[in-house]
């Protein structure tokens, strides 16, 4: 992976590597100068290896969560980079038929043009020597049957190649690894590829049968050759999808048996170097054949070049989706730090006294812990980077597994990514070192001396005004900013640092701090938890995306807490309660509930971690659930239950007539339908009256698809007041049309350039004024003007895109390039048998008939995607672990004393472990039902917003998943508490008071 957020990753590396040496330096420094204090600091580091353990594990999740992500995101590329090279070979460019110069490769597969082109392409190449080869070529897409194995697929590549100039391009090669020669082919024989072999069971000497125009063409397998472009591998949409199997001939005869002589689908170019290298002198063949091309509808496709971009663009995708979905556990891992070190200070709070005391400067406390925390953190970041390689591993074995069947995924990880992983790994928890550090270091001499608590003046302290003001202009100045801009994050923020200003201002002049703060708190809530349509109201429609997931969960959880805490007195009153039926465990339940609220701090920061951890994961638990019931619902399928899609190569003309002329018993059919696609690839749409074109597929209904079909409109045009009305208008008035709700606008688009969006529409509109839209082929021609009446509801989740009549399309497409015939059954459950038999009985027509409630099923990949994304964030738990750990073993430390006094005024072993088991269940058990509820309300708040699906679903709580993850949480909390915990109660008395 070469860039991350847009910056170059050796840049990063560079940046890292300085910012990690001042860190050293700095610790450098303070051993040279200060060997004391630094001996002090890092002598701490092994004489508790449990806890050293305890500490490492949970500061190494910063840098495990960066490493993963970073190997996941080379993994993406090199598994990418490596099939784009290995499918493309010496092919370097496509020339192909479109309208615009610059084209797509899947322009491929929509139309031929003249052959004329090779003798005009290799005029404009004559002079140029980082050519060194062109190869025409055509592709007919057919049906083919193995008659020696009675295996058949109903959808592969036949193309023809020209045997004289295929050497440049590597040649033909074997799955044997001999050379194949196209010339020396028998006059039936054909060269089937590796997949195509697979499918059909084929080897040497297998009889093939091959459909065109409901003709059959006889075949002879001559050999098997590796996937390629070469033999025929074609990807539906592009890269994305599986390979279709292929076939390859010589062009003239299949030019003769297809009878489209001086036809071709594309001519392909070799750039001069090897496979690798030939992708270098892609811009200057596009720079000059561009010219050439202008106005010839003729465009080039630099397939290599963008598939290696394509490549690195998922890559940075990949590592930046895990980035910021880590960023929950790597906010609880600096609270852990945080965490850690209060507590440390807590423990040697004498020990500073007297260093304070004896003429230490409080800068030398901070070197102290900066250098003790440094050694952890060196050690933290070497463990993090290790397993982030092992995560990032099996990470992506799980990928190959749900999603590999297109792209062999194969873990890799860069050198470079382990050193910026591990750079900022440890230049984050230095630097949370250094802040906690400082703030620990402010202590009274007396009072740490005598380890009793500091006394609080009650004099009013300039700097709390100082921190409002700041605050007020910060908030101020960013709820300004994103208003002005309609930046949903910027308001955001701004808007919940206000209250923090206020309260501070309020505390200055006397106000309590539980009414004051818990006001504050209940806002943040209220603020980030406005259903969506409310916000709009009050705010106006701002623009959001990504960023906002974290920050909501960021000011969410810390609202939770800041009520929670400052209002502990009602839990724990109510777990006194409780403890008071149980008259033998009482004094166990009243030793726990004393010091969480002795020590809020404390325990609203171990809370915070937990809910961080909870909320994100029971979010994506309940979004994932959510998802699958909004797409895979009944009402998913608009009422069909098959499709059939064929190729416009073998076209039926009566669909169900030729079932049942073919022995297929079609009394069990509701009702046909038939849907067309102008193209392969999407179309081209503009809003009337502007220049841009954008791309968005278009399809044509019959009037049997538009009567039968279970239509839901989210938003309907003035003068259509009902979905039936919009139903009518499609069956009787000419140039009407429906759309998909991805086009209407709703924030989170990311700005890409080529998205076709319906502007003066928003997601809340529930009527809008009809909407007039420009249509036109992919390879150019005239436009066709039609009105869009009607966004169709995001439940239809096979309805994406531009649906009008079929009437209407035939005024400006020649013909449909994919035919897709719905059937609705009178029983449903039957769908995969009837598919089965209707892919059989019109093998010959190329049909690939499925289930629909079965494919979308098997194409549920946004849950796998969130399986994922969860088993990630899932490692957070090892920050709520850790942390419960390492808050038990130095409770045990920091309270032996008082421990010591429990036992001797004869509490028992089981009372005093009791009581920490009880602590550390309350504050992990109030954090995970605080996460737990904001994670269900902001799911549900997404689910049921406008945008997502027009507000209209019922919201699903996952029951189980979220149950497994709170039994996990908790149980591995109490587990980690009870080992400290039975230590504690093994002190003896005379022990614990002696120890100092």
């Amino acid at each position: 992976m070469n860039e991350l957020f847009g910056l170059s990753m050796t840049t990063i590396m560079l940046v890292l590597l300085v910012l990690l040496g001042l860190c050293l330096l700095s610790v450098a420094w303070v051993a040279w100068r200060r060997p004391v204090i630094f001996k002090l600091g890092v002598r701490n580091i092994p004489r508790r290896k449990a806890q050293t353990v305890l500490i490492v594990l949970g500061l190494m999740l910063s840098t495990l969560l960066i490493s993963a992500a970073l190997g996941i995101g080379d993994t993406v590329r090199h598994s990418e980079t490596a099939h784009v090279y290995a499918l493309f070979d010496h092919v370097d460019e496509l020339i192909v038929a479109s309208e615009e110069v610059e084209a797509e490769a899947g322009d491929a597969a929509s139309a031929t043009f003249d052959a004329s082109a090779v003798g005009l392409i290799e005029t404009a190449l004559a002079d140029d020597s980082s050519v060194d080869g062109i190869l025409p070529a055509l592709d007919v897409m057919v049906p083919v049957l193995n008659r020696s194995k009675n295996l058949g697929e109903p959808e592969a590549v036949l193309t023809g190649i020209d045997p004289a100039r295929v050497a440049p391009f590597g040649g033909l090669q074997g799955v044997d690894g001999e050379a194949i020669d196209l010339r020396t082919l028998p006059p039936d024989g054909v060269v089937v590829n590796r997949k195509t072999a697979d499918k059909l069971d084929a080897e040497v000497g297998d009889a093939l049968t091959v459909y065109h125009g409901n003709a059959p063409i006889s075949l002879t397998v001559a050999a098997v050759a590796e996937e390629s472009l070469l033999s025929g591998s074609r990807y539906p949409g592009y890269l994305d999808e599986p390979a279709l199997p292929g076939l390859v001939v010589p062009l003239d005869r299949l030019q003769r048996l297809t009878r489209q002589e001086d036809r071709l689908s594309l001519i392909a170019i070799s750039n001069r170097g090897g496979v690798r290298e030939g992708v270098e002198g892609t811009d200057q063949v596009v720079a000059k054949l561009a010219p050439a091309l202008a106005g010839k509808q003729l465009g080039i496709a630099a397939i290599k070049r963008d598939g290696v971009e394509g490549a690195e663009g998922n890559a940075q995708g990949a590592a930046a989706t895990f980035l910021v979905m880590g960023l929950f556990s790597i906010a609880a891992g600096l609270l852990l730090i945080v965490l850690i070190f209060t507590m440390l200070a807590v423990e040697r709070r004498p020990e500073m006294g007297l260093a304070r005391a004896v003429g230490a400067h409080r800068r030398q406390l901070v070197q102290q812990f900066v250098a003790e925390g440094a050694g952890y953190a060196l050690l933290a970041g070497l463990v993090g980077a290790a397993l982030g390689v092992l995560a990032a591993i099996g990470i992506a074995t799980v990928i190959q597994f749900m999603f590999g069947e297109s792209v062999r995924v194969a873990p890799h990880v860069e050198p470079r990514s382990l050193v910026v992983a591990y750079c900022l790994g440890v230049v984050i928890t230095f630097a949370t070192v250094v802040a906690a550090s400082w703030r620990i270091s402010r202590l009274n001499i007396v009072a740490a001396v005598r380890d009793i608590p500091d006394v609080s003046s009650p004099r009013r302290k300039k700097r709390t005004l100082v921190w409002a003001a700041l605050l007020l202009a910060a908030g101020a100045a960013l709820s300004l900013l994103g208003r002005g801009s309609d930046v949903a994050a910027a308001f955001l923020t701004g808007t919940s640092l206000l209250p923090f200003g206020a309260a501070l201002i309020l505390r200055f002049f006397g106000a309590r701090v539980r009414p004051v703060f818990s006001l504050v708190g209940c806002f943040l809530l209220v603020l980030w938890l406005l259903p969506q349509n409310l916000s709009d109201r009050l705010w106006g429609d701002l623009d959001g995306g990504p960023e906002l997931f974290f920050l909501s969960g960021i000011f969410m959880v810390v609202g939770a807490t800041i009520v929670i805490v400052n209002n502990l007195d009602v839990p724990l009153a109510g777990i006194a309660l409780i403890g008071g039926v149980f008259r033998s465990r009482l004094p166990a339940v009243r030793t726990a509930i004393a010091y969480p609220r002795a020590a809020p701090g404390r325990t609203g920061m171990t809370m915070a971690m937990f809910s961080l951890i909870v909320f994100s994961l029971v979010m994506m638990a309940s979004m994932s659930r959510n998802f699958a019931e909004l797409f895979l619902s009944e009402e998913a399928n608009a009422g069909w239950d098959v499709r059939a899609d064929a190729r416009n190569v073998n076209p039926i003309t009566d669909f169900t007539g030729t079932l049942r002329a073919r022995g297929v018993d079609t009394s069990g059919f509701r009702a046909t339908g038939v849907l067309t696609s102008p193209a392969l690839s999407p179309s081209r749409i503009r809003l009337a009256g502007t220049a841009a074109w954008k791309e968005r597929e278009v399809y044509g209904m019959d009037r049997g698809f538009i009567a039968y079909t279970e239509f839901a409109f989210r938003q309907r045009a003035a003068g259509y007041p009902t979905d039936e009305a919009i139903v009518q208008a499609l069956l009787t008035q000419p140039n009407v049309a429906v759309i998909d709700a991805g086009a209407v606008p709703s924030g989170f688009e990311g700005g890409e350039p080529d998205t076709f969006l319906l502007t003066g529409l928003d997601a809340g509109d529930e009527v809008f004024a009809p909407i007039a839209v420009e249509l036109q082929d992919p390879v150019g021609g005239p436009s066709l003007r039609v009105t869009i009446i009607g966004v169709i509801d995001g439940k239809l989740a096979d309805f994406w895109g531009l649906f009008a009549a079929q009437p209407t399309l035939d005024t400006i497409y020649p013909a449909p390039a994919v035919t897709s015939y719905h059937v609705a059954l009178a029983d449903p459950a039957r769908g995969v048998q009837v598919a089965r038999e209707i892919e059989a009985a019109l093998l010959a027509n190329g049909v690939q008939a499925v289930s629909i409630q079965e494919e979308r099923a098997e194409e549920d990949w946004f849950t796998g995607f969130f399986y994922i994304i969860g088993g990630f964030m899932a490692l957070g738990l090892v920050v709520g672990i850790a942390a419960v750990g390492v808050v038990a073993f130095r409770s045990v430390v920091e309270r032996r004393q008082q421990i010591g006094v429990l036992r001797a005024v004869g509490y028992q072993r089981g009372l005093v472990a009791l009581s920490f088991l009880i602590e550390a269940a309350l504050v992990v058990v109030l954090g995970v039902v605080s996460g737990t509820i904001l994670g269900v309300v902001l799911a549900r708040n997404l689910i049921t917003s406008e945008e997502l699906a027009g507000g209209d679903v019922d919201f699903v709580i996952p029951w189980a998943i979220i149950s497994g993850i709170l039994a996990l949480a908790v149980g591995m909390a109490l587990l980690m508490t009870w080992i400290p915990a039975y230590q504690a109660s093994r002190v003896t008395p005379a022990e614990a008071l002696r120890y100092e």
